[in-house]
């Protein structure tokens, strides 16, 4: 099934279940950016870390974009070896 998810819905919906993903995560997006999320206890970290984190635990990931990234976005992905 195909859900298009907008506005404010993209939290709720799509990246606080980032972290319960178990086997395999597709994102498609048109831009991808440097992004910050909260974690359980509050904790504020970025997007690349949690996906990170779950490629160590064997989670396929799979990002999808239509640009290149920004510089930003860019230069914190190489701190992510298992990206």
């Amino acid at each position: 099934m195909t859900t298009y998810i907008a506005d404010t819905d993209h939290y709720s919906e799509v990246i606080s279940r980032i972290p319960k993903v178990k086997r395999l995560l597709w994102i498609a997006t048109a831009d991808l950016k440097d992004m910050y999320v909260e974690k359980k206890g509050g904790a504020v970290v970025p997007l690349l870390q949690m996906l990170n984190d779950l490629v160590k635990k064997g989670v396929e990931v799979r990002l999808i974009h239509a640009k290149e990234p920004g510089t930003a976005f860019r230069e914190d992905f190489d701190k992510y070896p298992a990206l």
